[in-house]
């Protein structure tokens, strides 16, 4: 079974339609229920940055877990520059990135352990391994769920557990929509391959690492070339 977060936003709409082809696939989403019921899919709605939320949800699908994939992917961006950005904002930035990865992950990981097998993966960016200025919530983010992976890594390498993180560049879809046009073009021309990426790289990067049991605590680049 595959566990998704943020399977209601572009990126997460197309991940949960291909993967649910062969596999059974759980979808969580916040605040938009997705438009579109597909067959071989649930749909629970979740709050990842509300461990009582996230307890909810382990406890009501956790009787069906066998063999869980966990892919960490809702996530939001809410642009600011350091000295200007208020405590809320960057509360939720950050409760909803990293602190949801983590609490998914701790409520998923028993079952994982109990059955001596699982994947986490955690889906960051290139944000977060880069100084961009106006991005400050958004990349202490993405960068803690680096350490994140690493750690728990590292705590469950030898119960059958890998986790991984993908550390995305920019793609056709998701949160590059929200750009004015002249920004996306500006972004498109930093680019090594002169575009942005097709969202089934994220696909095959996730059944890769579903199947490599010896690849673990790793960040894998999916940019396009950007250092």
């Amino acid at each position: 079974m595959i566990l998704i977060t943020g399977a209601s936003g572009g990126l997460g709409d197309f991940l949960v339609s291909q993967l649910a082809k062969d596999h059974a696939v759980v979808g969580t989403y916040n605040t938009h229920k997705p438009a579109v019921q597909r067959d071989n899919v649930e749909y629970h709605q979740v709050d990842v940055s509300d461990s009582a939320s996230v307890d909810r949800f382990a406890t009501a699908v956790g009787s069906r877990l066998e063999h869980v994939v966990l892919v960490n992917l809702a996530g939001i961006s809410i642009d600011g520059m350091g000295h200007k950005m208020d405590e809320s904002t960057w509360d939720q930035v950050v409760d909803t990135n990293l602190k949801g990865s983590f609490l998914m992950s701790r409520a998923i990981l028993p079952f994982m352990r109990k059955q001596a097998w699982g994947r986490i993966i955690s889906v960051s960016s290139i944000v977060g391994q880069k100084g961009i200025p106006g991005t400050v919530a958004y990349s202490a983010s993405k960068g803690g769920l680096f350490s994140l992976t690493r750690t728990l890594a590292a705590e469950n390498a030898t119960r059958g557990i890998t986790v991984n993180a993908l550390a995305l560049g920019y793609f056709e879809v998701g949160m590059i929509n929200v750009l004015k046009p002249e920004a996306q073009e500006q972004i498109r021309a930093s680019i090594p391959m002169k575009r942005f990426g097709h969202p089934r790289n994220v696909e095959l990067a996730i059944r890769f690492l579903v199947d490599a049991d010896y690849v673990t605590g790793t960040v894998l680049n999916i940019n396009g070339g950007l250092l």
